[in-house]
């Protein structure tokens, strides 16, 4: 559920963003922005430096959440 609505955040009509701000990225992993900003600092997260600003690819992000999720026990 939380992808459906970041998706709908990040798209922009025919040309759908890849790179997220601070914000956008602390919603798609429901973090506090504070959090996103020490993670990225810590190199925790993964970002990106454009200019003075971070960006948050969404793929990287995908790839962060799938390399951090605990597997259930069976």
């Amino acid at each position: 559920m939380l992808y459906q609505k970041t998706t709908e955040l990040v798209s922009n009509g025919v040309i759908g963003r890849r790179l997220l701000n601070v914000k956008e990225a602390a919603q798609y992993l429901g973090l506090e922005v504070d959090t996103v900003y020490r993670k990225s600092r810590l190199r925790e997260v993964p970002c990106v430096k454009v200019g003075r600003a971070l960006r948050f690819d969404m793929r990287a992000l995908e790839r962060y959440i799938e390399q951090h999720t605990i597997e259930t026990i069976d």
